[in-house]
Parts: structure tokens; C-alpha cells; sequence
């Protein structure tokens, strides 16, 4: 099963943050859009935690993107990431919200947190 799909446009940031995770003993798998990690995750098991941007650019942001995916994996947890603070609006109590830039231990304590909210 994939602990973490990873949604971010930047390539940059999205191989950083893959390294990271996979450092951290994450199985994880990047996307660099909403319709691409939907794809993925019609084919797969639900991952643990979805970790997307908010600003995807072009196409779906991530707050739809999530809404999309719980429609595939019901209950799926989310950590959303964003630069911009203003864009919080859909998020459940279950989501968390990690601020650009981020440590990488803060990162895995939003998906820990994330986790064990989704269990409650």
C-alpha cells in the first residue's frame, strides 16, 4: 500500500518533498497535477495520506482535488501545503494545514497528525 500520494506542480519542490518522505521510510509516489493523482488513484489501493499543494496551477486545486479523491477512497486523510494562508476554505476537521516553507520532521508530524485524526 502507498503511505503517501504527493500532489505538487513545482518539480522542484515535489522532488524534494518525494526524497524526504522516501528518506523517512515513506513508500511515496509524486504527481505534478490533480487529474494525474486521480488517475492513480483509480488504478491503486487508497494511499495513507494525501499530501497536495492548494495551487496547482493550471486544472484542479488541490482543496477539489481532495473532495474528487474522497469520492474514490472515502475518509482518505490530507495534508494541504500552501505559501498563501487565504485559501483554506473546505477544509474538514481531519485535514491539516502546513505552511510553506516547512521543515521536513514538521511535514511528518502534519501526516502523523493527519493519521490519527482519520482514525478517530
Amino acid at each position: 500500500m502507498l503511505d503517501i500520494l504527493l500532489v505538487e506542480d513545482d518539480d522542484l519542490v515535489r522532488d524534494c518533498l518525494e526524497v524526504a518522505l522516501v528518506e523517512a521510510g515513506l513508500l511515496t509516489t509524486g504527481r505534478g497535477s490533480a487529474e494525474a493523482a486521480l488517475g492513480l488513484l483509480s488504478a491503486h489501493a487508497p494511499p495513507g495520506v494525501v499530501v497536495t499543494d492548494i495551487n496547482l496551477g493550471a486544472g484542479m486545486d488541490g482543496l477539489a482535488f481532495v473532495r474528487a479523491a474522497r469520492e474514490v477512497c472515502p475518509g482518505v486523510p490530507a495534508v494541504f501545503i500552501s505559501g498563501r494562508y487565504g485559501e483554506l476554505r473546505g477544509m474538514t476537521p481531519r485535514d491539516r494545514f502546513l505552511p510553506k516553507p516547512f521543515s521536513t520532521p514538521a511535514l511528518l508530524r502534519a501526516i502523523e497528525d493527519a493519521r490519527a485524526s482519520a482514525k478517530q
